[in-house]
């Protein structure tokens, strides 16, 4: 018999039965972060007299490359697409979330109901999709590269922030698309011999960012 996973709740307590009917515990992977970049630059705002601009605001632009490792003895089979949030503290100890900043073009993250066209129903990275990635036993797998922007100077009537010089400890939360206890219960059956569909919240290890007294930074280019 197989034990149904439940959408969004870690399963490192759950039971998962293999097709044979043979019972694995089902461990939670590990997120680890490490920094792959940090850069610093100024954003200027944009208008028409520029004596009248605010001081431009001095950014540490962070990429930050996440793997997951599978300490289990089953495969685990994980959506893509995630929630992150970044957590920061000026010393070791209680962190906290950093404020999100408004991207109306960033599409909400919903539960899947039911799985994206380019998924094979019968094999979940065959064809390869953008959907989903399977972590092997007792193995670890790069998943993605977040970036993080952080004002590290900042000066105006209404807001004054000054990092320069200072230690910043951060850490993530990641939280990947959860599924409906239908389609999770429906690819666990399918997908038994590729591994378990796992979803859930994780937090990374922290890392920790030291920022230049006087960090040498251009003009930010535009992302957009």
């Amino acid at each position: 018999m197989l034990v149904r996973l439940l959408a969004g709740v870690l399963v490192c307590a759950g039971l998962c039965v293999a097709g044979d009917g043979a019972r694995f515990q089902v461990t939670a992977p590990e997120a680890t972060a490490t920094v792959s970049e940090a850069n610093y630059c100024f954003v200027k705002k944009r208008g028409i007299l520029s004596e009248q601009m605010p001081v431009p605001t001095l950014t540490l632009q962070l990429k930050v490359r996440v793997a997951f490792t599978n300490q289990g003895v089953r495969p685990l089979i994980l959506p893509i697409d995630h929630d992150r949030t970044v957590f920061l503290a000026m010393t070791p100890g209680v962190m906290k979330p950093m404020k999100k900043p408004v991207n109306l073009l960033e599409p909400k993250i919903n539960v899947m109901a039911r799985l994206p066209a380019d998924v094979n129903p019968d094999n979940p990275t065959d064809p390869v999709n953008d959907e989903f990635v399977i972590v092997r036993a007792h193995g670890s797998t790069p998943l993605y590269e977040e970036e993080i922007d952080l004002p590290v100077y900042k000066k105006n009537p209404h807001d004054t922030t000054d990092l320069r010089g200072k230690r910043i400890y951060f850490k993530l939360q990641v939280e990947h698309q959860a599924m409906t206890p239908g389609l999770a219960a429906g690819l666990s059956d399918r997908w038994a011999r590729f591994g378990v569909p796992w979803t859930g919240t994780l937090r990374t290890n922290m890392f920790v960012v030291d920022v230049p007294a006087a960090p040498q930074a251009p003009e930010c280019v535009d992302k957009r």
